[in-house]
């Protein structure tokens, strides 16, 4: 199973306090043919928030590390690394 990089899911949740707008997101699924009307109407806020997360999550996912530091400064997010002190000399070689 895929692992999924946690900066992903730094933006996503920032993305779904940033922008809670449910009837944006029903709408967006309408647009991008992933719901029919009636159908998008069908879904509760909940379900709403649950597939724009899992899109969000698809989508981010697919980005390079480059494209995704765009996307903390689009949000005005700070990432940082940090290291444990005993693997710092590891992590410095790694980073």
């Amino acid at each position: 199973m895929h692992t999924i990089n946690p900066m992903v899911m730094t933006i996503v949740q920032q993305i779904m306090i940033n922008e809670n707008d449910t009837d944006a997101w029903r709408r967006s699924l309408i647009q991008n043919h992933i719901f029919e009307a009636q159908e998008a109407k069908d879904l509760s806020e909940r379900e709403i928030s649950l597939i724009h997360h899992a899109l969000l999550v698809q989508t981010l996912s697919q980005m390079s590390s480059d494209q995704l530091l765009e996307q903390t400064e689009k949000y005005n997010l700070k990432y940082h690394v940090n290291f444990e002190e005993e693997q710092f000399q590891m992590g410095a070689v790694c980073y």
